[in-house]
């Protein structure tokens, strides 16, 4: 923790001709001491500066020097820089300042750290964080979720307003600090901040990246505008970065709640973000979604603006669904899962009874480009339900397609978007084999599902109608025991059939 000769003479060199000799990032600097011609105690971590060509006999152990003058013969393993200038006061007054501050910071250091080890949460860890650099903080992780922010220093930029707000950044602007020419020229130089300003910025941020075990976690972003960027920054925020990241990471019911790269996907997906970036993004970051999915969301019957309480429930939603990939929007609380089996299904009802939420739940689909239309499915779902007085808590769209049909259509909207996926399942399973198992799906519902009624309008033999049902079941999953399953069926073998006469 303690400075280093190096970074000091880095330091120094900002306002003062410095000329490092021979340095070291190893050799640390606790003290520092004026150096006369009789002195003959020497301190390990002491830095001692000298103006004078007179120089006292040296010990046999490493020193840390700074003098005006060349100097020869030094011990093995010294450390020695030559100032140029004449103003020895100065330079010896900032120095032992920089000194000073760095002691400081040591012990401001571990005090957070105590905190945090006592058991601090992340919020009250970040407030007192925020407190030591006169600014507001904001803790990032690599997948560009937001973890924490301080409270108690506002923020008026509106770009991290809404970061803070979403629980993660935008893709949006992710891409802009990516495209950043400061950023660019950090990542080259490999420093540990950075101040960077993004177009439109009403205040600079200083930036520092913090690792853990080797590798980049995250970054502790500093919002510059209560307190203007003093040399000792840069050296606080990493530092303070690792206690935060170690707190969060201590913490994984806190970690949990917090935004995936995922997430942050749907969320601008649900935006209306540009799907071909999205996609882009998606290739890079090397995500994965499941082949058929189901979007879910649910509302809060009584409104609720509390973010805390929205986070929690999302939690509960991926216990339900440890596959699943949650996102807030707007008033609705959405996960992404890959199905809803029957145990999930009852798990969401106890949930909603507890929550006093509706819940929703779409038709399956298998291109992410379209979760967007499915996370409104599950919300019509919950706005029809509540229309039509519906006392269950869990509302499956193929009940309510037909009427969001009806009341929503206006031509715009393609009408094969109202169409039971399974129809098509079976529609192109014929044509690749040739089968009728569309056309019998359609007879046998007509017939009220009788057997024998639907084998004579077939002319087939009542076991291979037992066979074309069997294998309509394995290629859909259907429930033909659903009322509302047959009806949407049907509604859609009716919006083919209008389509196929235009």
């Amino acid at each position: 923790m303690k400075m280093r000769f190096n970074e000091l003479m880095r330091l120094l060199s900002q306002d003062f001709a410095i000329e490092i000799k021979a340095g070291s990032d190893y050799a640390k600097v606790n003290d520092i001491c004026l150096l006369g011609p009789s002195h003959s105690h020497w301190d390990k971590n002491t830095l001692y500066v000298s103006c004078s060509h007179s120089l006292p006999m040296f010990s046999d152990e490493p020193l840390l020097l700074l003098t005006s003058h060349e100097v020869s013969a030094l011990p093995a393993g010294s450390m020695h820089a030559l100032f140029h200038s004449d103003d020895l006061c100065n330079l010896f007054n900032r120095a032992k300042e920089l000194i000073l501050q760095d002691l400081r910071l040591s012990d401001k250091y571990f005090e957070l750290a105590r905190t945090s080890l006592a058991g601090a949460n992340v919020s009250a860890l970040i407030n007192e964080a925020a407190s030591i650099v006169g600014n507001a903080l904001i803790l990032v992780d690599s997948a560009d979720r937001v973890l924490a922010s301080s409270t108690n220093y506002e923020i008026f930029d509106p770009l991290w307003v809404q970061n803070v707000e979403r629980g993660y950044c935008s893709y949006e602007f992710v891409q802009k600090v990516r495209t950043n020419r400061e950023m660019q020229e950090w990542s080259k130089l490999g420093s540990e901040t950075q101040l960077i300003t993004l177009p439109g910025d009403l205040q600079p941020k200083l930036v520092a990246r913090v690792e853990q075990e080797g590798h980049v976690a995250g970054a502790l972003v500093m919002v510059v505008h209560h307190t203007p960027i003093q040399s000792i920054h840069p050296r606080q925020l990493p530092l303070i970065g690792k206690v935060l990241f170690d707190a969060v990471y201590r913490d994984s019911a806190n970690a949990g709640a917090y935004r995936s790269v995922q997430s942050t996907i749907l969320y601008d997906l649900l935006d209306e973000q540009d799907s071909t970036d999205i996609y882009e993004y998606i290739s890079d970051s090397k995500v994965d979604f499941p082949q058929v999915m189901q979007a879910v969301t649910a509302r809060y019957i009584h409104h609720i603006d509390n973010r805390y309480i929205k986070r929690t429930f999302a939690l509960e939603l991926e216990k339900i669904f440890p596959k699943g990939h949650s996102v807030q929007y707007k008033s609705y609380i959405g996960i992404l899962v890959p199905s809803v089996s029957s145990e999930q299904r009852q798990a969401l009802k106890e949930l909603a009874a507890k929550e006093d939420v509706s819940i929703g739940i779409s038709w399956p689909f298998s291109d992410l480009r379209e979760f967007r239309r499915h996370f409104y499915q599950a919300v019509s779902s919950v706005k029809q339900a509540q229309q039509f007085g519906d006392p269950d808590r869990i509302h499956d769209y193929t009940r309510y397609a037909c009427y969001d049909l009806y009341y929503n259509y206006t031509g715009k909207i393609p009408l094969l978007n109202y169409c039971h996926p399974a129809i098509f399942t079976l529609e192109n399973y014929d044509k690749e084999n040739h089968t009728e198992l569309c056309h019998t799906l359609r007879t046998y519902l007509e017939m009220d599902k009788n057997l024998n009624a639907t084998s004579a309008a077939l002319f087939i033999h009542r076991n291979t109608l037992h066979y074309r049902i069997s294998r309509i079941l394995e290629l859909t999953n259907l429930d033909l025991k659903d009322q509302n399953v047959t009806w949407s069926l049907m509604d859609s073998f009716r919006i083919r059939a209008f389509l196929s006469q235009r």
